[in-house]
């Protein structure tokens, strides 16, 4: 008798803390947009900014080395703090101290690189270079899964999918006031040395910003709720759910999308939009431009990012986002044609070819969207920011043995090879129309069920 009272006070004391994480679940999905939501916002920013600015800092020193293997190297780093900081953050110490460790990360990087720009010379000022930029990728990279994972657990959800393409477009802004900063100094002696240490010091001053609102933020509740933390939870809620939206009704639906098929067509889209955002922003420039040509289709193509980031979040939760998603791929595989005909047809102007790297961009962003959106809402919390590091990561393995088969590449090879990876994204979208998912004014918690 006493065994079965202590199992019913057991499954009593369970079902309780159920339905208060779910009641406070919902007050976050339906609460009004607050100064605590700003902290999260900019803080998410600011992450997205840095890696901007330090990854255009890896690929615009490439005329300094001119070694294949450095390519290969910068683009091979990210791929372990997207996996093991990810993990971290899912099964141990959740959001708010996982972006207390990335920013630890990129700072101690980002004076490695000063301190080496300053004092280092030759083969080793690339040895210590590529150290400083992979310990600041290591924590930035780490930090992007984690940052979409606490965008989608902490935002409401009548801005959520907004919120989910504006605060990862600093990301192209940041890479854009890079490329900036490198062409404004472009003809200065030592250029590449000012351009570096410039850049890591904007990096170090975007890193005290990030401590401050970092430490203002609140933990992700939906996180502390998968780890039985409910005292904790209720804490973290009275300061991000202090109005209701009453307007706002939430759509529910039961989503009949199994895990390993959400991970499928995430995977599809990563490798298309991946494979060929970071070969036509940075790699083709690497290749084929030198001198301020490279650092300009850097920056034209950035811009064109940008622009995407700023148009689609103003229209992104208006319009259903199975359509959105077909219209991207569609917009990203036409947006070649032009680059294959201005190779095929042999024409050589540079602002020519600057404007078909901004439309180019400007497209395959639009398939990026696809992505911060889908990915952090088809997952679920217990596993988000890990699943998301593994999509990545493989899109990641991929494009890094890519840069490598494509350095011999002749220019309308990236125009053939980009039109087919955004040709299987658009396949894949087709698809989605009929079985997807539009997920708009919807629970993730409903939304990223494992089945």
């Amino acid at each position: 008798m006493a065994y079965m009272k202590n199992l019913n006070i057991l499954r009593t004391t369970v079902l309780q803390g159920d339905i208060m994480a779910e009641n406070l679940i919902k007050k976050i999905d339906l609460a009004k947009w607050n100064k605590t939501h700003w902290y999260i916002f900019f803080s998410t920013s600011i992450g997205f900014f840095l890696w901007g600015i330090i990854n255009t800092l890896g690929y615009a020193f490439f005329p300094t080395y001119q070694n294949i293997y450095y390519l290969i190297v910068i683009a091979a780093i990210p791929l372990l703090g997207d996996l093991l900081l990810t993990r971290i953050s899912d099964k141990i110490i959740g959001r708010k101290k996982a972006y207390m460790i990335t920013m630890g990360l990129y700072g101690f990087g980002s004076l490695i690189i000063v301190l080496d720009l300053l004092f280092i010379k030759g083969l080793m000022q690339m040895i210590v270079f590529l150290l400083g930029y992979g310990i600041s990728m290591f924590g930035v990279e780490g930090e992007d899964p984690i940052g979409l994972a606490l965008l989608a657990e902490s935002t409401p959800i009548k801005y959520r999918e907004k919120i989910l393409v504006l605060s990862p477009n600093f990301e192209n802004v940041g890479a854009a006031i890079a490329a900036i900063i490198a062409l404004s100094i472009y003809f200065m002696k030592n250029s590449f040395i000012i351009m570096g240490i410039s850049i890591a010091i904007m990096a170090i001053i975007g890193l005290i910003i990030a401590i401050i609102l970092r430490l203002l933020m609140p933990e992700s509740i939906r996180w502390l709720t998968t780890k039985g933390k409910i005292r904790d939870a209720e804490k973290e809620a009275n300061k991000i759910a202090l109005n209701q939206e009453l307007s706002i009704k939430e759509k529910f639906s039961t989503s009949n999308i199994k895990l390993r098929n959400r991970f499928l067509f995430l995977t599809i889209w990563s490798l298309a939009n991946y494979l060929t955002w970071s070969l036509m922003a940075f790699v083709l420039a690497d290749f084929y431009f030198k001198g301020v040509s490279l650092i300009a289709v850097i920056l034209w193509a950035n811009l064109g990012a940008s622009f995407a980031g700023f148009l689609t979040g103003l229209i992104i939760d208006k319009i259903d986002m199975r359509k959105y998603t077909f219209i991207s791929f569609l917009a990203a595989t036409i947006s070649f044609l032009p680059i294959l005909a201005y190779t095929l047809f042999n024409f050589k102007s540079l602002y020519l070819f600057y404007s078909l790297t901004f439309i180019n961009l400007f497209s395959i962003t639009m398939t990026w969207f696809v992505r911060t959106i889908y990915e952090p809402i088809l997952f679920p919390t217990s596993n988000r920011a890990f699943y998301i590091g593994i999509v990545r990561g493989i899109a990641m393995t991929t494009y890094t043995i890519s840069i490598y088969l494509t350095s011999s590449f002749p220019l309308w090879g990236f125009a053939i090879y980009g039109m087919g990876f955004q040709g299987l994204g658009l396949i894949a979208s087709i698809y989605w129309i009929k079985r997807g998912e539009d997920v708009r004014y919807k629970s993730i918690d409903i939304l990223s069920k494992i089945k």
